[in-house]
This record gives C-alpha cells, structure tokens and sequence, in this order.
C-alpha cells in the first residue's frame, strides 16, 4: 500500500512539475531579456537633465542644507546639468511649498558643482 501511495504522489509530482518546467524556463527567459536591456540602458551614455536658475544669485552649495558653504551662485540664463536628486534640509519655498529635494547640479558658464534646493531650480 505504501509503494502504491509514493508512487501515485511521484507521479503527481512529475506531472505537476513538467507544465511548470516549461513556465519556468519562459519566465528565466524574460528575466534575461530583462537583465540584459537594463546592463544595455546602464552602459549607455546617460542623457543628462539640464535646467536653468529660477532666482538671481542662487546659492550652490557644498551639502544640501543651509548651513553648508556657498560654493557660488547661479542666475536664470545659466544653464545647469543636473547630476541627481537627494533628500536635504526642508526648505520653504517662496510659493509656501516645503521642499526636502535638493539638486546636486553643475553651473555651465561657472562650473561650479554643488547643491541648490529643488525651491530654485
């Protein structure tokens, strides 16, 4: 009786895994396809984001908080590259918004690289 019932529950398990064997290699499949669009989109050149100053003589910082040193400034016409977003000091910004975003950017006519809150830019 008992060869009879583990034969009966292998058999079930073969046949419980052969469907899910095909469903698992379609799956593995994409999965690379997935990886291997995203190792593509990584080695490609990054776009990079540019903007412009809102406010005239905008403080680029060292950190992203106030209480960090003035690098320099920007001005609206100055183009700016924008290198990523972080989370900083909570800023009020002249419209009533509070912001924690923060800019970590480059000047292009100064080259000056630093932070500007998200309030500016």
């Amino acid at each position: 009786m008992m060869r009879k019932l583990r034969n009966y529950l292998l058999g079930v398990a073969v046949a419980a895994i052969v469907p899910i064997t095909g469903l698992g290699t379609h799956v593995a499949t994409i999965a690379l396809e997935i990886r291997d669009a995203l190792v593509q989109a990584a080695h490609a050149a990054p776009e990079q984001d540019r903007t412009d100053f809102l406010a005239f003589g905008t403080r680029i910082r060292s950190e992203p908080g106030t209480a960090a040193s003035v690098r320099g400034i920007g001005n609206p016409g100055d183009t700016a590259t924008i290198h990523r977003r972080v989370v900083g000091e909570s800023i009020v910004c002249g419209d009533g918004r509070t912001l924690s975003e923060w800019v970590d950017l480059t000047n292009e006519r100064s080259q000056i690289s630093g932070f500007v809150s998200g309030c500016f830019i």
